[in-house]
């Protein structure tokens, strides 16, 4: 594995440089109606096509044309080679609860400060702004996870319809419509300069009468996001989660609907690497799934930190957190996936004696709770002997862990309740 451990600025465990004093507030843009200027790179196709868009009028006549004739065009650009393309969609996907959010945040600090970000291949260049639709956390939440990360928070714009990041939009299929509509007259400002746009999830943005798990629906609802991409040279990235099915193939894990897939230029696959018996730390791994454009980088591991950034209350730890220690894995994320599952599989089969006392005493434990601290979970079946690896391999197969804010909740599921 390779270790970013020395060079001029970059501290592994703080890889951001980070003063955690005060910072400035980020800036809420409302989804109010705004004259759209047309752009370059809308699409074509008719009004109920893919492009669900009405594009006649850029287009041209159908005609043959000798490829030596026709515009070249021009070669892929990149934010960070290998992991994020410009004027390209990027989907990142991966389990709920495990803090993949938490890689968009990083590049967003890279990109707003212009700093280098090295694990995903981000040179230092002039500071950009970023754009945010953020539907499951709080503006709280990601202004503290940004400030900690070392974003410059002013070039930082949150799109919702209320001033405290409430309301966000739903996106129809049409680029020319509604909240793409306004979303693009924004884009255009003279003040803003945005190199990267995050949808933080894809799917609670979705028009309700878009069905993404008919694939020509998700389709039509994916393009208008490459038309912003493309038309504002824009690094587009949608957040989803995978699915539960029980496999190592990360195509299958993949959630709502195959078009994902198919549409976006680059998927990002994030995952948790299996825990070592003594390895007590909280790590996410993350790396391309899927590139049109270049070859599978090596997926990169990340200590997942919990950092102090507001004095603790009995409502609120005042804790956020951010990726340090970034590690090189050596292999595709794909291929570290489903070595991870077959090696679980092996111990469920190999250990099943063992496995079923570990059941037993979680689900003792949480007789009568609807919920539970992970960690007091995971400390009672280690004072009852079992070990760190079958807590986690029983705590996966029964429950689930998701975060609320800064809190962790674990849960049986309703077949094991």
């Amino acid at each position: 594995m390779t270790h970013w451990t020395e060079e001029e600025d970059f501290d592994p465990a703080n890889p951001y440089g980070v003063d955690l004093g005060s910072a400035p507030a980020l800036r809420v843009v409302p989804t109010g109606d705004r004259l759209y200027h047309p752009h370059h790179h809308d699409g074509e196709g008719g009004k109920d096509g893919e492009d669900g868009e009405d594009a006649t009028e850029k287009r041209t006549s159908l005609k043959l044309r000798r490829l030596t004739d026709m515009r070249t065009p021009p070669p892929t650009r990149w934010i960070g080679t290998g992991f994020l393309p410009r004027s390209e969609i990027t989907v990142l996907v991966g389990d709920e609860g495990i803090g993949k959010s938490l890689a968009w945040v990083a590049v967003a600090a890279a990109i707003t400060t212009g700093k280098a970000f090295k694990p995903f291949n981000i040179p230092a260049r002039d500071p950009a702004d970023v754009v945010l639709v953020i539907t499951e956390d709080s503006l709280g939440e990601v202004q503290a996870r940004l400030q900690v990360a070392g974003a410059d928070l002013s070039r930082v714009l949150v799109y919702s319809h209320d001033d405290d990041g409430t309301g966000s939009p739903t996106f129809g299929n049409n680029a020319r419509d509604g909240a793409f509509l306004a979303l693009r007259g924004y884009l255009e400002a003279e003040d803003v300069q945005p190199a990267l746009l995050v949808v933080d999830a894809w799917l609670d943005t979705v028009q309700g009468n878009l069905n993404v798990r008919d694939t020509q629906q998700a389709r039509q609802a994916l393009h208008p996001w490459k038309v912003v991409a493309a038309g504002h040279d824009l690094a587009v990235v949608l957040l989803t989660h995978t699915n539960r099915i029980d496999t190592g193939d990360t195509r299958a894990k993949m959630g709502a609907t195959a078009a994902l897939r198919q549409k976006a230029r680059m998927v990002l696959f994030a995952t948790k690497p299996p825990t070592e018996d003594d390895d007590l730390r909280r790590r996410l791994v993350i790396g391309p799934e899927k590139s049109n454009v270049t070859g599978l980088a090596n997926a990169i591991s990340f200590d997942v930190d919990v950092v102090q950034v507001r004095p603790p209350s009995d409502d609120d730890p005042g804790t956020t957190a951010r990726l340090a220690n970034p590690e090189d894995m050596g292999a595709p994320v794909g291929d570290l996936f489903g070595k991870w599952h077959q090696e679980t599989r092996d111990i469920r089969n190999g250990d099943g004696d063992k496995l079923e006392p570990a059941r037993m005493v979680l689900r003792a434990y949480m007789q009568g709770r609807e919920s539970a601290n992970p960690s007091d979970v995971k400390k009672h079946l280690k004072e009852r002997g079992v070990s760190r690896r079958n807590t986690e391999t029983v705590m996966k197969e029964l429950g689930k862990s998701t975060n609320v804010g800064p809190d962790w909740s674990y849960r049986l599921n309703p077949s094991d309740d």
